[in-house]
């Protein structure tokens, strides 16, 4: 069966369909700020950790923080365990939230595993280690890992690349051919080029 969209008078669109749409456009991952910042910065208080503000899509249904939120991280009673802070998206609930996951309490604990199955989709913002008393230390900031959560992005940039990658090939090939060249020659080199004419380039390198 086919599927086209969105048009204008009379035909109505769903979930279904803007979801299609927005999870062929763009990986699952976490905005990034004008200045490189991830979003859903985390702050680390007794028992618990602090989330800030972000924006997420998830297999092309998105989240939106607009305010700070805390999570509960509770202690074992002896042994240390690690937490994930992650946002997930459940299709079944029609949600996505703010939550965190506990790995088994042990005395070499290990974090635990993220859900992704057809309608529980989970990305890692960061591990974090509770010990029996309730201190919160980062294991790893995971937001800028691709593996896990990564910034949302274009899908099926490929060709593109590697066009880019070509063109640039193409581009440094014909700028190498034209040193020494011409009236007006292109020198790349440490030092000062020796017959130079008035007009020339010359581009230093470190010695």
């Amino acid at each position: 069966m086919e599927h086209c969209g969105f048009f204008d008078g009379g035909i109505e669109y769903g979930q279904a369909e803007f979801n299609r749409y927005f999870d062929n456009l763009y990986e699952s991952g976490i905005a990034v700020n004008e200045n490189g910042a991830m979003n859903y910065p985390i702050a680390i208080g007794k028992g618990q950790v602090t989330v800030g503000a972000g924006f997420a899509v998830l297999k092309g249904f998105f989240h939106y923080n607009d305010s700070t939120k805390a999570l509960a991280l509770a202690p074992d009673a002896s042994l240390p365990k690690i937490y994930r802070v992650v946002v997930q998206l459940n299709i079944a609930q029609l949600s996505t939230k703010l939550t965190v996951k506990a790995g088994a309490a042990a005395s070499l604990p290990k974090p635990p595993d993220l859900t992704r199955t057809a309608t529980v989709y989970e990305i890692s913002l960061g591990q974090y280690r509770v010990d029996k008393s309730g201190t919160v230390t980062l294991i790893k900031d995971e937001r800028p890992d691709v593996k896990v959560c990564g910034a949302i992005r274009p899908k099926n940039l490929g060709e593109y690349a590697a066009a880019m990658k070509e063109y640039q090939r193409r581009w440094e090939e014909w700028f190498a051919a034209q040193q020494g060249t011409g009236w007006r020659n292109i020198y790349i080199q440490s030092g000062a080029p020796e017959g130079a004419v008035s007009g020339s380039i010359w581009i230093e390198t470190e010695r």
